[in-house]
């Protein structure tokens, strides 16, 4: 030792003879070399070996048996996050702490972050907590990366003033439209009667999916 909770004491007795062994949590052996498996803290305190010779006499020693607890880690992150982005993982536990993840993550940081995003990183994060004794135990954090949208923006232009001008969108999720004029809307095919030159220029169309966005634009023509 000292031991760990979860791992085996081994005990080591000399002398000759025949060996008794007595300890904590009700503990007896007689072999010279007993092992008990899946220590708890339990088990840390005083083990005494009694030996006794061919002859019949008796001895004791003692020796000290200490049983370290486990670190309790937790892990986490701030997503679920949009490519681009930066991922933050979290972790608590004292100690060191060990990192690994997908598309070959390692950082020796407690609050590690990763950017910019991709796809790929998406998965489980493992953390090893290492405690001042030597004790470790792991946390695990499931990370989402998100794509980003692929908008398209058309219009069926050009227009002649008076006409009606028609916006065309693709992408998915939400729609967010604006342009000259204070123009705004949220479909994804807006229309805009009466159409006058002032009308005329770029109109951005904002996509959003999963909370990821992007924008595409196109140019409008209203002639007099």
């Amino acid at each position: 030792g000292p031991y760990c909770v979860g791992q085996t004491i081994a005990l080591t007795a000399t002398g000759g003879g025949t060996y008794s062994w007595s300890g904590p949590n009700a503990f007896t052996s007689t072999s010279a070399t007993p092992t008990i498996a899946g220590a708890t803290a339990a088990m840390g305190g005083v083990y005494t070996v009694t030996v006794t010779s061919a002859a019949g006499c008796t001895s004791t020693a003692t020796t000290s048996v200490t049983v370290n607890p486990l670190p309790t880690p937790t892990a986490a992150n701030t997503g679920p996050y949009c490519v681009g982005g930066t991922i933050s993982l979290t972790s608590t536990g004292g100690g060191t702490y060990s990192w690994s993840g997908p598309s070959a993550f390692t950082s020796t940081l407690q609050n590690p972050t990763r950017s910019p995003a991709t796809v790929a990183m998406s998965g489980t994060y493992t953390v090893t907590v290492t405690s001042a004794a030597g004790c470790t135990a792991t946390a695990t954090t499931s990370v989402t990366v998100n794509p980003l949208p692929t908008p398209t923006a058309a219009n069926t232009g050009p227009y002649c003033a008076g006409s009606t001008i028609s916006l065309t969108a693709t992408g998915g999720g939400t729609y967010s439209w604006s342009g000259p004029n204070a123009f705004t809307s949220t479909s994804a095919t807006p229309t805009i009667a009466g159409s006058t030159t002032a009308m005329s220029g770029v109109y951005t169309v904002t996509v959003t999916v999963s909370g990821c966005t992007a924008t595409a634009t196109t140019s409008v023509t209203v002639n007099p």
